[in-house]
């Protein structure tokens, strides 16, 4: 199970997943290698579970899953709907773990320890 301290989610982005979710579907957070700077971020709504899914729950009801190698990249994180002239969608910001990120917002360059 999620904690908060893991994955934080704006009241907007809470609110906006309870009106698009169906019965079922839960939002998927990936990090996956590709993107600009080195790793990019997959949010999609989903509704088949991995063995090595973790689940949150948020206060408004809506679930939200991420795989634990995704979560090494993006534990402290915040996920946020944006709305802005090219598009509306839910993104990751504050990523303690990420050192720089794209222009775009979907990719990243981690920290290196």
């Amino acid at each position: 199970m999620l904690t908060e301290n893991e994955i934080k989610v704006t009241q907007k982005a809470a609110n906006r997943l309870k009106e698009v979710i169906d019965e079922g579907e839960r939002l998927r957070l990936e990090v996956d290698g590709g993107g600009c700077s080195g790793f990019e971020y997959k949010i999609r709504l989903d509704k088949k579970m991995n063995d090595d899914d973790l689940v949150w729950k948020t206060d408004s009801g809506a679930e939200i899953i991420v795989d634990e190698m995704s979560l090494g990249y993006i534990k402290g994180a915040t996920v946020d709907y944006v709305e802005d002239l090219m598009k509306a969608s839910f993104r990751i910001v504050n990523n303690p773990v990420a050192e720089k990120g794209c222009s775009c917002g979907s990719s990243f360059a981690p920290k290196m320890d």
